[in-house]
Order: structure tokens, then C-alpha cells, then sequence
């Protein structure tokens, strides 16, 4: 990657080191000089044409804060460079996350020397040392709402977490343990959880891995594995902040992982089912729909801003656009609650109606809810609730093929979802459970 440094330190000095991160790097000549570089289009910064400017001072005061001995009063003395060189590593490592900075829904994590200390296979699982505090962190991100998939080479086993551990099986909405390559395994749990790898963050104390999940992933975010472990706070604090900062919001987000999880068990509970319609019959799949309120912004922004797959015309609609819509007669929101007999998933689908027009003109629906026939349950309903068939806005995109196939249904067809009163997912968020309560 080219990366032009700016910020008012002795740049020269901190460069060195980003070209061992092995990047392409520009400096300014001068001190401060990339100020008036940046306003110039003939300057050599521009001629350059990085792919990223980073801001070496950015972000001084968390770093000082996580880093012991973070600054050099000598440095600053002799160079105008203030940091130590504990600081120009963290500087480095801070910038390798932001490249990476993406929202993402899945962290694919392995096992061996990052969930404990120790080799299962070769030490044997009573003497592996928990790396408690990671697990902490990582049982609060999936409670937020980020899903958890185990991707470790080892022999399968039913109960692979130890019982003392502060997770456990059923917290990993996909496991995947074997000998295999882990690039194919991710993929393999990506299209069991109907998401695209490049929702994944992946960490694994093995650099090896790490460049191949990366030369055969690229989309996949690979950042650098932490020094220690058994104090994870920077690690994790980075995590929530580049991948995981918009979860946690609304209650589909703590929702989530545990709704994905459901499904995973409702897979291996049903797997004995015949056909796809007995599998589905065996869901107990409900809905509860019902006229948006102000209370359901948060979530219908957050579902318009990431869905891609089932959406009707993208339309990335903002909160004061969905309460301007709540507010004008001429449009109704109807938003579909759902769950099935593993629990609740919230708000998951959602349909837009201008009523002058007689169209919709926003269909949107959770991945999640994706392949139970929830679409045909919503414009039935819709339709009925209406008096007439609405004509469906369509804007194909690469992404959305899914619903051009509802289309092409004629927007018909069975479904499996019976209709029930708003469900108790409406108006209070779960419990989160006692961590040792929720092993076996």
C-alpha cells in the first residue's frame, strides 16, 4: 500500500518503520510541509498518489493511554520526534487497522495459543491456560451482537470449549474444526450463515495462516495479532472500533448471535427432515406484523443502510427519512417481527408504501430471515392490509439478485410463517445470561 505520512513530528523518523510494515511510503520534505502539499495538485504528495494519509499524531492520546512508556522526552529533544519505539510499533499497528476499517458482522477466530495459551492435540485440554480476559471481551461483542465462528485445525470433538471456560460451544454460530484449510472452511461457514466473506474479521495467532486467509481472502479483514494475549484491551478496543462500532445499537443487534446460533442448531436438529418444506414446517415460524413507530427507527435505518441481498431498490434511507416517512399520510411503513421455535430474531423485514402511487417502494429483509418464505408472508399481508396487489420498485444492483428472483415468482408463494400478536421482543431486551450459567 502507498501511504503518505503527515502530522508535526520529525516524519522521516517513523517512516523506516512503516516500510518494514511493508509499505510504500511518502514524507514531506520539510517540517510541516505536507500542509501546503495537500492544498497543492502539483505537489509531489499528490504526484505520488497514495492510497491513504495517515496522520502519525492522530491518535496520540489513546495510544499514550494503552502503551506504558508511550512517549521519549529525549526523543523530543534531539529529533522532534516524541515517541519511543514501543510507540512508533503501536503508531504502525494503529494504521494497519484503520486500512482495514470496515463495518463487519462475522469474527472468525481460532482456538490453539489465541483462546488459551497451549495446543489441545499436543497438551492435552486440562492443561491449556484461558486467555480469560479475551474470552470476556469476545462473549460481550457476540452479546452486542457480532457472530462468533470457531475456525481451528484440530480433531472434532461435541464438546470443544472446556466446561471452566468463559465460552462455550453454543456461543460459536458455526464451528469448524478440522485439518482443512482455513480459507475454505470460512467460506464454507459463510455460506451456512448466508453472508459474504467480506463480512469477516479473522484472528489467529499464526502468521502463516494469517497470509494465506489474506493472499486467498483479500476480502476478508486480517489485522496483526496482539503480543499478549492475556491483556487484550488495546486489541479488542481496536477491534470495536474499525470492525464492530455499529453493533449493539438496537435489539436485532443483541439479537443476532444468539439468532444465528439458533439456526445452526436448528440445522443439526432438523436434520433428519425429508424435504425442505418438512424442514421449514418443523421451524414454527411466526410473525408479528404491525405499523412502524417512531421506537423503530434506529433499526429500520440500520437494516436500509447495510442490507444488500434482499432489497428492493437500496435505497439507503436515513433516520430523519424514515421519520418523515412515519409522518406523511401518504405512506405507510409495515415492519415484521419474527422468530421461530429457538427464540426471537426482532424486527428483520420491513415494507414501504406510497399510497398514492398504489407501490411499494421499499421491500427489505434480513439476510437472516433469508430462505423461510418470510417475503411471500410480508406482501400477502402488505397486499391484504392495502386492498390490492402494489406494484414492486426494482433497481437491479450486483448484489440483489435474490429479490429479482422474488420478482420473478411473481411475488407468490408458499409460506410457512402463521401471524401473531408484536412479539415480547418488541418491547424488552433479553437478559444477558451469567457467564458460567450458560454452560452445560
Amino acid at each position: 500500500m502507498k501511504v503518505a505520512l503527515t502530522g508535526d513530528v520529525a516524519l522521516e523518523l517513523v517512516a523506516p518503520y512503516f516500510r518494514q510494515a511493508g509499505h510504500e511510503v511518502y514524507v514531506p520534505a520539510g517540517f510541516g510541509a505536507w500542509r501546503q502539499e495537500l492544498l497543492d495538485p502539483a505537489s509531489p504528495l499528490h504526484a505520488f498518489a497514495p492510497d491513504s494519509i495517515f496522520d502519525v499524531t492522530a491518535h496520540d492520546g489513546v495510544l499514550a493511554d494503552e502503551v506504558p512508556g508511550f512517549y521519549d522526552e529525549r526523543m523530543r529533544r534531539l529529533a522532534s520526534m516524541p515517541y519511543s519505539l514501543d510507540g512508533i510499533h503501536a503508531i504502525v499497528e494503529e494504521f494497519e487497522f484503520q486500512r482495514l476499517a470496515a463495518p463487519k458482522k462475522i469474527l472468525a477466530v481460532d482456538a490453539d495459543n489465541t483462546l488459551w495459551r497451549g495446543i489441545l492435540s499436543e497438551d492435552g485440554k486440562d492443561a491449556l491456560i484461558e486467555f480469560r480476559a479475551f474470552q470476556q471481551a469476545l462473549k460481550e461483542l457476540r452479546d452486542d451482537g457480532a457472530i462468533l465462528v470457531l475456525l481451528t485445525k484440530n480433531d472434532p470433538s461435541e464438546n470443544f470449549m472446556r466446561r471452566d471456560m468463559t465460552l462455550a460451544d453454543g456461543d460459536f454460530a458455526v464451528r469448524k474444526i478440522d485439518w482443512s484449510p482455513k480459507p475454505g472452511n470460512l467460506l464454507a461457514a459463510c455460506e451456512e450463515l448466508n453472508l459474504p466473506p467480506e463480512s469477516v474479521v479473522f484472528v489467529d495467532d499464526n502468521p502463516h495462516e494469517r497470509a494465506q486467509m489474506s493472499a486467498h481472502l483479500p476480502e476478508v479483514a486480517v489485522p496483526p495479532f496482539p503480543a499478549d494475549m492475556a491483556a487484550p484491551a488495546q486489541f479488542m478496543r481496536r477491534l470495536r472500533e474499525y470492525f464492530f462500532s455499529g453493533i449493539g445499537k438496537t435489539l436485532e443487534d443483541r439479537l443476532r448471535a444468539a439468532d444465528y446460533a439458533n439456526r445452526a442448531a436448528a440445522r443439526k436438529a432438523l436434520a433428519g427432515a425429508a424435504t425442505l418444506d418438512d424442514y421449514l414446517g418443523g421451524l414454527g415460524l411466526r410473525a408479528a406484523p404491525s405499523i412502524a413507530t417512531h421506537e423503530d427507527i434506529e433499526r429500520l435505518a440500520q437494516m436500509a443502510g447495510k442490507t444488500n441481498q434482499f432489497n428492493a431498490t437500496t435505497i439507503r434511507r436515513t433516520k430523519d427519512d424514515f421519520a418523515a416517512l412515519l409522518d406523511d399520510p401518504k405512506k405507510k411503513i409495515f415492519v415484521f417481527r419474527a422468530e421461530d421455535r429457538f427464540g426471537p430474531q426482532g424486527i428483520v423485514c420491513y415494507i414501504v408504501a406510497d399510497l398514492a402511487a398504489r407501490r411499494i417502494t421499499d421491500f427489505v429483509m434480513s439476510c437472516r430471515a433469508m430462505g423461510r418464505t418470510l417475503e411471500y408472508f410480508a406482501y400477502a399481508f402488505a397486499s391484504r392490509e392495502l386492498g390490492y396487489k402494489p406494484d414492486i420498485d426494482f433497481a437491479p444492483t450486483p448484489k440483489n439478485a435474490p429479490f429479482k428472483r422474488f420478482l420473478d415468482s411473481g411475488a407468490q408463494g408458499k409460506t410457512f410463517y402463521t401471524e401473531i400478536a408484536p412479539l415480547r421482543s418488541h418491547t424488552a431486551p433479553p437478559e444477558k445470561t451469567p457467564d458460567k450459567a450458560a454452560h452445560p
